[in-house]
């Protein structure tokens, strides 16, 4: 197995844990809150063995939304900021004026190389981008709530657009726009 697909599968495996332990967190937490009554049945014929079961069609839609909303936040965050982080690191190997703002604002311990990588920007969108495509299906198909693919579609979108831009700056030192260094 070579060193990239090792490295790749253990990049992978934090946001897939993320993934599915979000969209538990999200249904135990509502349910729990808001005191509801659901039940788990074995299907033996489906894909998926273990379901949850709620009482009223409108609940499993609202618990549903809730933790897809939860799912996709807790996605989210850890994406932009890898995202913000390269940014920022490969925007101050090319200007002198950013490690100068860096160093005022105190955060230059936090702009390393160790985690300002790539791949690990793009594994992250790819899950992101993955649980937005399955709200977005799930809304259309009406089980979630609009707002809440909507919701999804921008977060989508937003870190497509931070990774397209990360691979635009990486590029960069690698191939220099200016004609100068020819």
């Amino acid at each position: 197995m070579s060193k990239l697909l090792r490295r790749a599968l253990k990049i992978s495996l934090w946001p897939a844990f993320l993934m599915i332990l979000a969209k538990l967190l999200g249904i135990v937490i509502v349910g729990m809150v808001y005191d509801l009554e659901f039940f788990i049945d074995n299907n033996i014929n489906g894909i998926y063995s273990v379901q949850i079961y709620f009482t009223d069609f409108n609940t499993t839609i609202f618990v549903n939304s809730i933790s897809n909303l939860v799912m996709l936040g807790f996605l989210a965050i850890p994406t932009f900021y890898f995202i913000i982080k390269t940014s920022i690191y490969q925007s101050s190997l090319q200007n002198p004026k950013t490690i100068v703002k860096i160093t005022k604002l105190n955060i230059l311990n936090w702009i390393t190389k160790k985690d300002t990588s790539f791949l690990l920007i793009f594994l992250w969108t790819s899950f992101l981008t993955l649980t937005s495509g399955i709200v977005i299906l799930q809304t259309i198909q009406g089980n979630c709530y609009t707002w809440v693919g909507i919701v999804a579609g921008v977060i989508s979108l937003l870190s497509i657009w931070g990774t397209i831009k990360t691979f635009e700056l990486e590029t960069d030192n690698i191939y220099p726009r200016d004609n100068r260094y020819y």
